[in-house]
């Protein structure tokens, strides 16, 4: 009786150690697998993430481009053709069709920009709610200005064929001016010829804006009949 239960109990501890090294080699071979899933998994993602790098446009041809805000209100607009402003409810023509990079604030309302127009100028302006009151600009062959103003009153740098000047305007007329412009040809025939269309008082106010009532005078002088 005590050999068939030894005899037994020997065969169940054979059978055990089996058991464990089925078992550890099952665990093994799984491990393996999980192994080489994780790798192949991985990689083509790696991959994909690699080549959708590589394709990625390396530039973006628009007319225009449109940024707004979480409100869905206009804030930002880029254009080869710009539409005119809208100061208070009205639309103000610009005169002359331009294009590049407007600006607008909560309301929907222009508040400058950088532009280049038909003419070949280029324009850095900034506007207040009610009309432009900064203006950079530079002309396609020559010219520059800077303008800062409010309602009448101005201060300019420009510098052109009438010279470089500092000008101080009060009230729609030249106060100050270093050094003073000398009022070229080429300009003063342009006033001139205003004279055929408007009144000498509202020509010669044009030209105050820019140049001295003395050189206004002096180019607006009526000929000698000598």
């Amino acid at each position: 009786m005590t050999t068939t239960v030894e005899t037994r109990l020997n065969k169940l501890e054979i059978t055990n150690r089996r058991l464990k090294r089925v078992v550890a080699a099952e665990a093994l071979g799984i491990a393996v697998v999980l192994v080489a899933v994780f790798v192949f998994a991985s990689t083509p993602v790696v991959q994909a993430e690699s080549d959708a790098s590589s394709q990625a446009p390396q530039s973006l041809t628009v007319s225009e481009l449109i940024v707004v805000d979480d409100q869905g209100i206009e804030r930002v607009r880029i254009g080869s053709d710009l539409p005119d402003a809208v100061i208070d409810g009205k639309r103000i023509r610009r005169g002359t069709e331009v294009a590049g990079v407007m600006l607008y604030d909560t309301t929907g309302q222009e508040r400058g920009g950088y532009v280049t127009s038909t003419e070949g100028n280029v324009f850095l302006t900034l506007d207040t709610r009610q009309g432009q009151v900064a203006l950079f600009a530079a002309g396609p062959d020559g010219g520059s200005t800077a303008r800062l103003w409010h309602e009448n009153d101005a201060i300019e740098l420009r510098s052109d064929g009438d010279g470089s000047r500092i000008t101080a305007i009060d009230d729609g007329r030249v106060v100050f001016q270093r050094p003073v412009a000398t009022l070229g040809e080429e300009a003063c025939s342009q006033y001139r010829a205003g004279l055929q269309q408007f009144s000498r008082e509202r020509v010669l106010g044009a030209c105050q804006q820019r140049f001295t009532e003395e050189a206004c005078t002096e180019c607006l002088r009526p000929a000698s009949s000598d």
